[in-house]
């Protein structure tokens, strides 16, 4: 009897304490926070998506160098200026442009690493990148240009390939300028009350219309390069009087001061407003003016 008495003490014991220790999970995991499968930010793509900050980070030291080789040319033209019929002229437009072709180089390296230290990947950051592509294309179309105008003395017979490839330059410049916008969806305000009132008031809405705007963007943006390459090839010239070449070289140095002071405005984050993603009138403004000015130049060469 005795021991009965404990054997049932000790399963009504057993029992509490099985029945405690069971309301007490059930409890816990009622009120436990349940993991919501949305992410974080509903817009972005769950294959992952191109990070414009290291790109621009790793993009930086590749544009600074193409300054740092135009150094070097412009050295070899003081010092060892080509002979030919109106040489001052034409050496006076191939250092002019290889002197952009430096100066877009560093500040638009510059802009691309400022872009690279930015802590988080918002709206603004896009048309930042694209205004940051102007004076490296620019650079770009300029020291191809200038190795054209060289070309023209010493080499004339290469100077057909070189308008070819500065014309390709430019094109491909713009289409990789033109790319940012494929991945701009990606990109979401920092701070964000409300991630749908901030969409209905963006150029872009959806992965779909990124990649559109980015393939209409580059097929619209190339086609002054385009036909400056095309009338040139077809024999169009104009003539490379000190006036235009002048202006042809202040020109580009304008658009690239300005392109860089604009992506320095563009990654501005304002206190009391959502940052904004790209705008049609920056996407087209940047890829048309580039492109413009290389089909100019273009028709300008010797």
């Amino acid at each position: 009897m005795k021991y009965r008495k404990r054997i049932l003490a000790t399963i009504t014991v057993t029992g509490m304490i099985a029945y405690a220790t069971r309301r007490t999970t059930v409890r816990q995991t009622a009120t436990a926070p349940t993991l919501s499968l949305t992410p974080e930010t509903p817009h972005e793509p769950p294959e992952g998506h191109y990070d414009a900050r290291k790109g621009a980070a790793g993009y930086a030291p590749i544009v600074g160098t193409l300054g740092a080789l135009a150094v070097p040319a412009v050295i070899v033209v003081f010092t060892s200026p080509p002979d030919g019929p109106h040489s001052g002229e034409v050496i006076a437009f191939a250092t002019g442009l290889l002197v952009v072709t430096m100066i877009g180089s560093i500040i638009g390296a510059i802009s691309l690493a400022a872009i690279g230290g930015e802590s988080t990947l918002t709206p603004n950051l896009t048309p930042a990148v694209m205004y940051a592509a102007v004076p490296v294309v620019m650079a770009l179309v300029d020291v191809v240009a200038a190795f054209e105008i060289l070309a023209s003395l010493a080499l004339p017979h290469a100077r057909l390939l070189l308008q070819l490839i500065t014309g390709i330059s430019g094109a491909l410049g713009v289409f990789f300028a033109a790319l940012a916008l494929g991945d701009s969806w990606a990109t979401h305000p920092a701070h964000s009350p409300s991630y749908l009132e901030w969409k209905s008031t963006e150029w872009i809405t959806s992965q779909r219309d990124a990649d559109k705007a980015a393939l209409r963007v580059a097929a619209i943006g190339v086609l002054p390069v385009a036909a400056g390459t095309v009338c040139r090839v077809s024999g169009l010239h104009l003539p490379s009087h000190a006036t235009a070449v002048n202006t042809i070289v202040l020109s580009g140095l304008a658009l690239t001061v300005f392109a860089t002071v604009a992506s320095a405005l563009r990654t501005r984050h304002p206190d009391a407003a959502l940052s904004r993603g790209p705008r049609p009138w920056e996407a087209y403004t940047t890829t048309l003016a580039t492109s413009a000015y290389a089909a100019i130049l273009l028709l300008f060469l010797p």
